[in-house]
């Protein structure tokens, strides 16, 4: 647990780079909602729930990049498939034991679509904390009908559990809330 401890520091302070302001907050809220949907997550899950996007900290490319919108699968997996390398470099690095490395290096690949049961739980604990806190700020970075869009797809990716738990979720603005219900209703 002292190595974890170890990559958290160095993860943490890697995120504060991104052009998404909110990084470090989101990583952190999927490590939580990782936590709360299985107790005893192992290490290599905490892991990729703190680094799944530190891609966007180290390229500086985000969603903004993406000009249509039907890229979007394509987008996606080409993030996951740079946050996986960077944080196994990471890991590497500090001499973590290639299993860990491997297990890590799966979950961040595949954190976008899911597949395996710890895979979908770091894709629900993902959109979850989309839910929970980036709403606003992507609504307001890409507008309405971008926003519906994202909402859609980080809903629908959701296990029945999840979607359940997105439900609960209270939004301090009404606009937001509105906005998600409108779209979660019709999905």
């Amino acid at each position: 647990m002292l190595k974890f401890e170890l990559i958290k520091k160095e993860v943490e302070g890697i995120l504060p780079n991104s052009p998404l302001d909110f990084e470090l907050i989101h990583a952190r809220l999927v490590l939580k909602w990782v936590c709360e949907l299985k107790p005893d997550a192992d290490e290599a899950l905490k892991i990729a729930a703190l680094s799944h996007d530190i891609d966007r900290a180290i390229t500086g490319i985000t969603e903004k990049d993406l000009k249509d919108f039907s890229q979007l699968d394509e987008f996606k997996k080409e993030h996951s498939l740079r946050s996986a390398k960077f944080i196994c470099d990471i890991l590497s690095k500090h001499d973590y034991p290639i299993v860990i490395i491997e297990k890590v290096k799966h979950l961040v690949e595949n954190h976008e679509f899911g597949g395996d049961m710890e895979t979908s739980i770091l894709t629900d604990a993902d959109s979850l904390a989309y839910f929970d806190y980036n709403v606003p700020s992507y609504l307001k970075r890409n507008g309405e009908e971008r926003a519906k869009e994202k909402i859609k797809f980080m809903y629908d990716r959701l296990s029945e559990k999840a979607k359940n738990l997105v439900k609960e979720i209270k939004y301090i603005d009404k606009t937001t809330e509105d906005l998600v219900f409108s779209v979660i209703k019709s999905s």
